[in-house]
């Protein structure tokens, strides 16, 4: 008798461990849970009642609903504009209907009548910040979870960061990607609802130096900031442009003229012989391990994970501001294993336009959607807060489009920039996407087209409006489908009616 149950206890246990290491990955080439799995040895130090398997198995709500939209680039209150606007009371209802509602909180949120911090413009771009009344105005209208990880975070230095962690503390809404430390900045957040717990892990690889968080080394403390991933990028270029890039880094370093490798530095940047014209990217090792730790914490802890990276980088159609810009290439691996690392949906931020799509089907987590850019959802060119070093570095441009420089307001500087960067349809057309899971697997996606009203005045500019003319929202929805193919990801299976897209897997 004792001999069988050994022989039974034993043939358990081995039956265990087999399950447990087919589960997590050992002996595949691929692990079961995503480039962040760290794969279980040793199966003995795991209760059989509390498997990871369970805990890393997607397990979404039946039914549940998120709402996404792109970059909340508001100075100030707008709910109260829903009485006048009934479609961008619409809009609004699409925020408050949903299980929960997420956007990238792009500026700061403090108060310049007792602010004690400065202004820290970053390349001649804009600072971005809002009254501390936009916090709870953007509760009000549905925003459950805010992302911080953006190049807009520190426009007020670390100050305006720590206000705008209050600001939004108080009014209840959940932020991540920013914080005191490394850690915290890096670590999911968490907002709890009927239906479940939802997590938000926040990244940035467009952000302004020295904003990234870091964490102690040796002697030298830490640094608040963001939760950022570094690229190394290389520029391809077809032969014949290769050639002239050559030749004036030859005019420039005739020393190394000799060197006819195929990749070479030219102004601070690696240049490639390629095919054709791109941009590629490389990701930081160190940062992405982090960052699917993150990840997989972020699915241990929760039933529902948003994974959201804000980037302005690009690899095809970059130089020309005529057209929308696509997502940089490095953006398919990245999305891709943070889903099979534990991420349930998947969005990008930073490019003012709308990007790809795409419905992933991942081994470890089934069928999950992945949205290349959101494009805007507010877009306020009301910005009372610029700096003096602002206007000092666009002297020039002041000089060229006013007789008497000396005059202008902040929007007198604001609009020529506009018009070099920003003016556009394209700018000022987006989505609200509205996703639905049955059966622990995306079941549907809704696009609603909006505008932000482009050319209207100033007070008014900016707000979302539900497009209920179907030709205006086809050519939005149809940027969606045309900048899916030109990423080579497979095609949507889309439908348009009444100023709303589906697709569905």
């Amino acid at each position: 008798m004792k001999a069988s149950k050994r022989r039974r206890t034993i043939l358990a246990s081995v039956c265990l461990w087999l399950v447990l290491a087919e589960q997590s990955g050992l002996g595949n080439a691929q692990s079961t849970y995503g480039p962040g799995d760290p794969g279980i040895k040793d199966a003995a130090y795991f209760d059989v009642m509390r498997p990871l398997s369970q805990e890393m198995s997607a397990h979404v709500p039946d039914g549940f609903t998120m709402t996404a939209v792109g970059d909340l680039i508001i100075s100030r209150p707008l709910s109260q504009y829903a009485e006048r606007f009934p479609d961008f009371s619409a809009a609004l209802k699409l925020l408050t209907t949903a299980d929960v509602t997420y956007g990238n909180l792009e500026t700061v949120i403090f108060d310049s009548r007792t602010f004690k911090g400065s202004a820290y413009p970053w390349d001649g771009d804009w600072t971005l910040s809002s009254t501390p009344a936009v916090a709870a105005d953007l509760k009000k209208m549905g925003f459950k979870m805010v992302s911080r990880a953006n190049n807009h975070a520190l426009d007020f230095g670390v100050a305006g960061m720590r206000e705008t962690s209050q600001h939004l503390d108080t009014a209840g809404i959940a932020h991540a990607g920013s914080g005191d430390t490394y850690g915290t900045a890096r670590a999911p957040q968490y907002f709890e609802t009927t239906k479940g717990r939802v997590a938000l892990v926040s990244v940035a690889s467009t952000f302004r130096p020295n904003s990234n968080a870091e964490p102690p080394a040796g002697v030298a403390p830490g640094r608040p900031g963001i939760s950022v991933l570094h690229l190394t990028s290389v520029l391809t270029l077809p032969a014949e442009a290769f050639a002239a890039a050559q030749k004036i880094r030859c005019a420039g370093d005739a020393q190394r003229c000799g060197d006819v490798s195929d990749e070479a530095a030219l102004f601070g940047t690696q240049v490639r012989k390629g095919e054709r014209y791109s941009r590629e990217y490389a990701m930081d090792p160190e940062d992405l391990a982090d960052i699917y730790k993150s990840i997989r914490s972020a699915q241990e802890n929760a039933d529902f994970v948003i994974v959201t990276i804000h980037s302005h980088e690009c690899s095809l159609n970059c130089e020309s501001d005529a057209g929308p810009y696509g997502p940089g290439d490095f953006m398919k691996q990245f999305a891709r294993d943070a889903i099979d690392s534990g991420a349930d949906a998947f969005v990008v931020t930073g490019n003012h336009n709308l990007g790809p799509i795409e419905v992933y089907h991942s081994k470890a987590r089934g069928t999950r959607p992945i949205f290349y850019g959101l494009a805007s959802f507010f877009w306020s060119d009301i910005q009372e807060v610029l700096p003096h070093d602002l206007l000092q570095e666009n002297r020039s441009m002041l000089a060229r489009a006013w007789n008497h420089p000396s005059r202008v307001t902040d929007y007198d500087l604001t609009a020529p920039l506009n018009n070099v960067w920003f003016a556009h349809p394209f700018t000022f057309q987006s989505v609200v996407a509205r996703v639905r899971f049955d059966g622990n697997q995306l079941s549907q996606i809704e696009l609603h087209a909006v505008e932000l009203g482009y050319g209207r005045p100033l007070t008014e500019s900016g707000i979302p409006q539900l497009v209920t003319n179907e030709a205006v929202a086809a050519t939005i929805f149809n940027q969606i489908v045309t900048q899916t193919a030109q990423f080579e990801l497979p095609k949507l299976n889309i439908s348009y009616r009444k100023g709303v897209a589906t697709i569905v897997p």
